[in-house]
């Protein structure tokens, strides 16, 4: 091949993907690769990192070796990956710890402490994060101190998963100022990680974190070791990229300050790029800087698609045969089959989807999933359902709260996962009652992460000069049937929220 390509990486909770473009932004190769999250405790949800690294080689090799590539082809190397997980490492970068990703609640206690001693308001105005929630690794940094104090002692930085990677392929340790900002740690103000903070909760120094670095910073040289291994040269680029959130805004086009980016693949976020910091008063949304002029807004939920994969996973012998009978290629593809069988609404059957707890909208870490109304009458096609729609109240929530704080949203952009599928698109549409468009490109982070790369090499003027492949392909429109059916369903949702939960959102 003699026209350049371009490798994204995105390292997600359940997987990590990697898929080559060119510079059109057509996909000529990819590769993906599942791994085991570790749970078994109450609140654990953990990554074994040298897996995620194995498993990186892996699907970078195959997504090349698929393309029939050279080493020659490659002009740079993006990456991407879920936000708010780390693990300590000592000073040879060797982990002392697993991953402890954005899902593990064990620090519930520690965050409380946080509540209960510090102004969190002032903290909120700090960081842009709501830091009184396990989500954010402050308090799980704290819970390692506490539960794990001599690891505590030895560990040289404390880095995300994509630190780590970047580090055991270049020995560097960088941080993109996304990344940093999503460890509630940094002060978006200044970009600095808040010396208050590091001082008086954590008493740590700055130096216990990486440097912190633009998207398009480029890590110099890759271990050859490694280099061979993915069959790339040792100098291709490698450019550190952001969060998966922040990509899937690049990549599906929403970077402008009326386009909101609806994200759903394990969790699900909603986001709007601003011009300034932005703060909801009840600090139900979050706040991360990205560039000197640029900050994203927006709220996430820790239950998206995982909730389809927890039902997948408890009955795979089942729905593996249902869907081979049926010709469907994954057992998503027979989830989406069920759930279009079903009225809206799932005759009544609602499904409040707190699985792993929650972030956004009510920030109740020890919320748990529950299904009501259940009838004899309804069977797995109705709960499927009721799973899809209960994702979706769950987000719609989460708009209003964007809305009442930036009236400024003008379009809906759909990406990741659940952008594949029709019937959950039109469930969104319908209990929105908005137009949502859907991005040319749905697996948005990757695409963003191979993107920052072609803009990091000059490439692409800049990460706010969209590719025709960019803009969304089709638009899905609410059916005004559907609308009134789920406008009584979701008024339902948030009774059985407040009933169950003990807590109002509106």
């Amino acid at each position: 091949m003699s026209e350049r390509v371009y490798l994204g990486i995105d390292i997600g909770t359940s997987g990590i993907r990697s898929n080559v473009f060119d510079i059109k932004g057509n996909q000529i190769g990819f590769d993906y690769k599942e791994y085991p999250t570790i749970c078994i405790e109450r609140g654990m949800l953990e990554l074994d990192p040298d897996v995620v690294f194995k498993s990186l080689i892996e699907v970078v090799k195959n997504s090349i070796d698929k393309c029939n590539l050279s080493f020659n082809d490659i002009r740079s190397i993006g990456m991407s990956s879920q936000m708010h997980s780390f693990l300590a490492v000592d000073r040879n970068g060797n982990n002392l710890t697993n991953v402890i990703t954005w899902g593990d609640t064990r620090s519930i206690d520690e965050a409380r402490f946080i509540e209960k001693n510090y102004d969190c308001n002032k903290l909120y105005r700090k960081t842009g994060c709501r830091v009184q929630h396990p989500m954010y690794p402050l308090s799980n940094i704290l819970w390692v101190k506490n539960k794990m104090p001599q690891v505590f002692k030895n560990t040289y930085k404390f880095v995300t998963i994509k630190e780590y990677i970047i580090f055991k392929l270049s020995g560097k340790f960088v941080i993109d100022v996304t990344d940093a900002s999503a460890m509630g740690c940094l002060n978006i103000n200044n970009f600095q990680w808040d010396e208050y903070i590091l001082k008086n909760i954590l008493q740590i120094d700055s130096d216990r974190f990486g440097e912190v670095k633009e998207c398009t910073y480029v890590v110099p040289g890759i271990k050859s070791e490694y280099a061979r291994q993915m069959g790339i040269k040792i100098d291709t680029p490698l450019v550190i990229g952001s969060g998966d959130g922040i990509m899937a805004n690049i990549g599906c086009g929403g970077f402008d300050d009326t386009s909101m980016s609806c994200t759903i693949g394990t969790s699900g976020a909603l986001r709007i790029a601003v011009n300034k910091p932005l703060f909801d008063e009840e600090q139900r949304t979050w706040c991360y800087c990205f560039t000197k002029d640029t900050w994203v807004a927006g709220g996430a939920i820790n239950n998206g698609g995982i909730v389809l994969k927890y039902f997948r996973n408890q009955f795979r012998q089942q729905f593996e045969k249902e869907a081979s009978e049926a010709k469907y290629d994954n057992i998503y593809h027979l989830f989406d089959y069920y759930a279009s069988q079903i009225d809206p609404g799932s005759n009544g059957l609602t499904f409040l989807p707190f699985i792993t707890g929650e972030r956004a909208p009510g920030w109740n870490a020890d919320a748990t999933g529950s299904l009501v109304g259940l009838r004899f009458m309804h069977d797995k096609r109705h709960i499927i359902r009721a799973s899809m729609e209960g994702v979706i109240y769950n987000m719609y929530s989460i708009y209003r709260m964007i809305e009442k704080i930036d009236g400024n949203v003008q379009q809906i952009i759909a990406n990741g996962g659940y952008a594949n599928s029709d019937i959950w698109l039109q469930i969104q549409a319908d209990i929105f009652n908005k137009e949502i468009a859907v991005a040319g490109i749905t697996e948005a982070s990757v695409f963003g992460a191979a993107y920052t790369g072609m803009v990091a090499v000059g490439d692409i003027k800049s990460l706010k000069d969209p590719i025709p492949k960019m803009k969304p392909v089709k638009v899905i429109k609410p059916n005004s049937k559907n609308v009134e059916v789920y406008k009584d369903m979701y008024k339902r949702f948030l009774n059985y929220y407040t009933a169950i939960l003990g807590k109002q959102l509106f």
